[in-house]
């Protein structure tokens, strides 16, 4: 039978998977890339014995932010003029640019340009 962190560890190996599979979808090379990263990491990782549940803690953020906040955007590379087209998918976080929180509950409202 495994022991608690090592069934943790893969836990968080595989939801790094697939968060990659979810960021990475159409950029092959970006996808192997971060996966042989975490692979690297967690072999890297995998006697350490004293770090062990902060580092897998770190390895579930990281699948978060890689679900939710890495948005891919490509072009025509043939065309100097080409428009990027993101790709944003279910799982992105959208967040709302009319307003900043502030600590407190408070929010301040945008209403002009910085560039104007």
């Amino acid at each position: 039978m495994a022991s608690q962190p090592s069934v943790f560890a893969l836990s968080a190996y595989r939801c790094i998977l697939r968060a990659t599979r979810i960021a990475f979808r159409d950029d092959y090379n970006m996808l192997y890339a971060a996966r042989n990263e975490a692979r690297r990491r967690f072999e890297e990782s995998r006697f350490k014995g004293v770090d062990s549940g902060m580092l897998i803690q770190d390895a579930f953020e990281i699948a978060e932010i890689l679900k939710h906040n890495i948005v891919q955007g490509a072009r025509d590379v043939d065309r100097e003029d080409a428009k990027w087209k993101l790709r944003i998918h279910d799982e992105i976080e959208l967040g709302d640019n009319d307003s900043v929180k502030l600590p407190g509950g408070k929010t301040v409202k945008v209403d002009k340009s910085c560039c104007s």
